[in-house]
């Protein structure tokens, strides 16, 4: 299906009204103390919204094909959803399958429902996040996209994995499973160090790493050149 048809390809009934807008209820069902008790919500990839366990959220959404991705930690779903009225959406995780399951139901909001008040008592929540390009914005917001280098590396005595990513990098050492993690925007200088890169935070804060010679000149200009173009928009 076409994300812009209006019409059923079979029957030719009209399936969107033009204009038109509904409420999408989200019910994370969940319990409150547990470590999985907040979820994500992603609508079109342009907005993030958050829902605690046990609690709702609301989004207005124009009729039309719409996509919604739940994510809890690393687990995620993804649906499509055809908007031609109101829905409820009660998302949760499935323990025996260890997936995320979605329980999509059509409503109606009646005058009777949110204090007789109908659409007019309900408060549309607010994005937590929007993005203006799509998903790339996200993944580098919550570290899910991939590093343009990667290579092995020595901070000290600790060896491990550099990576570096657009808008930060990441030191892995071997013997850890806590990575270092630098902003770019937290930067305040980068300097050749006898083969090493020493990386300058606030608070007079150092980072030294050791890299490969072969690559040694292209990394210290990306780096160069990333911390820049990052700080020159903030």
């Amino acid at each position: 299906m076409n994300m812009n048809i209006r019409f059923c390809p079979l029957c030719g009934e009209e399936l969107f009204a033009q204009g038109k807008s509904y409420i999408i209820e989200v019910q994370c069902v969940g319990q409150r103390e547990s470590e999985d008790a907040l979820m994500m919500v992603f609508v079109d990839d342009r907005q993030m919204y958050e829902v605690k366990a046990g609690e709702s959220i609301y989004i207005a959404l124009d009729a039309g094909f719409h996509s919604l991705k739940f994510r809890q930690k690393i687990r995620s779903k993804t649906i499509s959803l055809p908007v031609n009225s109101d829905y409820v959406i009660r998302p949760y995780f499935n323990s025996l399958s260890g997936l995320i399951e979605t329980n999509v139901q059509q409503v109606k909001i009646s005058d009777a429902e949110h204090g007789g008040k109908g659409r007019a008592g309900i408060m549309i929540t607010k994005p937590v996040m929007e993005s203006t390009d799509g998903k790339k914005t996200f993944d580098v917001m919550l570290g899910d996209d991939d590093p343009e280098y990667e290579f092995n590396a020595t901070s000290g005595f600790k060896e491990g994995v550099l990576r570096l990513f657009s808008e930060r990098c990441e030191f892995s050492p071997e013997d850890k499973f806590k990575k270092e993690v630098l902003q770019y925007k937290e930067i305040v200088s980068i300097r050749r160090k006898m083969g090493s890169l020493d990386i300058e935070c606030a608070g007079n804060v150092h980072k030294v790493y050791s890299i490969p010679k072969d690559i040694y000149n292209e990394v210290m200009a990306f780096l160069t050149n990333r911390i820049s173009e990052v700080q020159e928009t903030q």
